[in-house]
């Protein structure tokens, strides 16, 4: 079972207090590390958008996959199809494929889902199985903010790093109490 603050590895797991699994050698985290979104309708197209905004520049390591509604597919997965979840699945494969062509850049990916457990989660863990991939459900604008600014590290310790981060930027507070 996967507990809080602890980012998902098919091969290990990363924890945010900084123990991780076996480093990748120096030549390839020379390499640039790439990040892929995926999440549940045009959320992480949107993330992308507004940190590109705040950050004034385009993130070329950076891509999104949208994972689309059953409703949104008619068009494409034929209403009589014995197993339209399937083919749903394996359009997200293809996106997810496209955009690890896209981005990889030697170093590792590293791909922020919205939802663990959910289906860009779930089509995503098919395609890392080496230390060279890590997924973290959970992303966040604080997140994208932050890997935007690695330079360097292993996916695992850089999934690590955007985990703290990502959790000490969520924060609950109180107004205080209206005096009458």
């Amino acid at each position: 079972m996967l507990l809080p603050g602890k980012c998902l590895h098919r091969a290990h797991t990363c924890l945010a207090n900084g123990n991780t699994a076996t480093p990748m050698s120096a030549q390839e985290t020379e390499r640039g590390l790439a990040f892929i979104i995926v999440t549940h309708g045009d959320i992480g197209e949107s993330l992308l958008a507004v940190a590109e905004y705040i950050l004034g520049r385009k993130l070329d390591n950076f891509a999104a996959v949208k994972v689309p509604f059953m409703g949104e597919l008619q068009h494409v997965i034929d209403s009589n199809s014995q197993f339209p979840f399937a083919e749903r699945q394996q359009l997200i494969r293809e996106e997810i494929s496209k955009a690890r062509n896209q981005v990889d850049q030697g170093g590792g990916i590293i791909v922020l889902t919205d939802l663990f457990g959910g289906t860009g989660f779930s089509v995503a863990r098919e395609f890392f199985t080496s230390p060279g991939g890590v997924i973290i459900a959970g992303v966040n604008l604080p997140m994208l903010l932050k890997a935007a600014e690695i330079r360097q590290g292993s996916p695992a310790e850089v999934a690590a790093d955007l985990v703290d981060r990502s959790r000490k930027a969520i924060v609950c507070r109180f107004p205080p109490p209206l005096t009458g």
